[in-house]
């Protein structure tokens, strides 16, 4: 049986950003090193990476949701993402009785997802999924 072809989705690109996120608390600001990274590859998504002393917390959150969020409050289930003052977004990650707040540059977190839109269009994201392993395993 011949297997129906499938384009092929252009070269992964992988765009990352690091910087200095602030886990927001009732009494202060404490700084944790942050990476951000978006892969062509899987377009929906934005892995964000906090460094910690006890380790590597790594939230996968929705690009489109993302960039709302720095407009207005948006969210569902363990993800809010909103504006807030003095230029930053603010990321309420985890259940709402234990969440972390984290904030972020609202101004270096813009540029950096437009460029993600520079390389992924929005519209175009489909077309850099590699579908070939499920199209595989569909008529094996």
């Amino acid at each position: 049986m011949s297997r129906p072809s499938s384009p092929v989705p252009p070269v992964c690109r992988e765009i990352k950003w690091r910087t200095t996120a602030f886990l927001i608390t009732d009494s202060c600001r404490v700084p944790l090193g942050a990476t951000v990274r978006y892969r062509s590859r899987s377009p929906f998504v934005i892995e964000l990476t906090l460094h910690t002393p006890a380790g590597e917390t790594v939230w996968h959150l929705d690009r489109d949701m993302f960039l709302a969020g720095t407009e207005e409050p948006v969210g569902i289930g363990e993800v809010h993402i909103r504006p807030a003052p003095y230029d930053q977004v603010v990321l309420r990650l985890g259940e709402p009785s234990r969440a972390a707040l984290i904030g972020l540059g609202r101004g270096p977190a813009l540029r950096w997802l437009n460029t993600t839109y520079t390389v992924v269009p929005a519209g175009s994201e489909s077309s850099h999924i590699d579908w070939r392993p499920l199209l595989d395993v569909l008529t094996d």
